[in-house]
C-alpha cells in the first residue's frame, strides 16, 4: 500500500511539471521574411512568458516548403515523439495555423494537431487572434485559415510557373544545369555580358539574368 502511494504521488508531480513545459515548432520557407525562425521564436517566447510556460524543446524546419511533410525532418520527429508517449512537455506552441504546412488537403494539418491533442498535448497558435479552445468559432477560423494556406500555395505555384515561362520566352535560363556544350552567361538589365558563370556560381542581383550560349 505504501509503495502504491509513493508511485501515485510521483506520477502526479510529473504531470504537474509537464503542464508547465512546452515545445515549439517553427518552420521557415522562402515566401515571407516575417515567417523567419527568429520572428516566430520571438512571438512564441512572448506567449510562453505570458502563460507561465517554459520552452524545453524546439523542433525547427528551416528553409523547407510547407507542401509536403516528407522533406521536414523536424515535424516528422515531433509527430514520432508525440506518438511514442515519451514527451516531456504538455504544450506545443506554433506561430500560426499555416506553420503546420500549406497542404493541399487541409485535413492533413488537422490530423497532426489531432495526434497532439490525443496524446494530451495542448496546441496553441501564438500569433493568431483566437484561442484554440475547441469552440465553434475556433474550429471555423482554423479551417478557414487552412483553406487560405492551401489556396496561397496554389496561387503561388501558378504565378511562379507563369513567371518562369515568361523569362524563358525572353531567352533567359530559369534554374537547372545547362544542356550539353552550353554555358551560362550572366547579363545585366541592358543585356550587357558580365561574364560566364562556372559550376556553383549564382547571380546575386535581381536585375541580372542568365542566358545560355554555346
Amino acid at each position: 500500500m505504501i509503495n502504491a502511494l509513493v508511485v501515485r504521488r510521483s506520477t502526479q508531480l510529473a504531470t504537474v511539471q509537464k503542464h508547465a513545459r512546452a515545445a515549439q515548432y517553427v518552420r521557415m520557407s522562402t515566401d515571407k521574411q516575417r515567417y523567419s525562425i527568429e520572428n516566430q521564436a520571438a512571438v512564441i517566447a512572448a506567449y510562453a512568458h505570458a502563460h507561465d510556460l517554459t520552452i524545453v524543446r524546439t523542433y525547427a524546419d528551416e528553409g523547407e516548403s510547407g507542401l509536403r511533410i516528407k522533406n521536414r525532418p523536424a515535424l516528422i520527429q515531433l509527430i514520432e515523439d508525440v506518438r511514442s508517449g515519451e514527451t516531456d512537455f504538455g504544450h506545443l506552441l506554433v506561430y500560426d495555423v499555416s506553420r503546420w504546412g500549406r497542404f493541399q488537403d487541409i485535413d492533413e494539418s488537422a490530423h497532426y494537431e489531432f495526434i497532439c491533442k490525443q496524446a494530451g498535448i495542448n496546441v496553441a497558435y501564438c500569433a493568431e487572434q483566437f484561442d484554440n479552445d475547441g469552440s465553434m468559432l475556433s474550429s471555423i477560423v482554423k479551417n478557414l485559415k487552412r483553406v487560405m494556406a492551401a489556396e496561397y500555395s496554389r496561387e503561388l505555384s501558378v504565378k511562379v510557373h507563369a513567371g518562369a515561362c515568361r523569362f524563358s520566352r525572353l531567352g533567359f535560363k530559369v534554374g537547372g544545369r545547362p544542356g550539353y556544350a552550353l554555358e551560362r552567361e550572366l547579363v545585366d538589365q541592358k543585356l550587357q555580358s558580365k561574364g560566364i558563370l562556372k559550376d556553383g556560381d549564382r547571380k546575386y542581383l535581381i536585375t541580372d539574368h542568365v542566358r545560355l550560349r554555346p
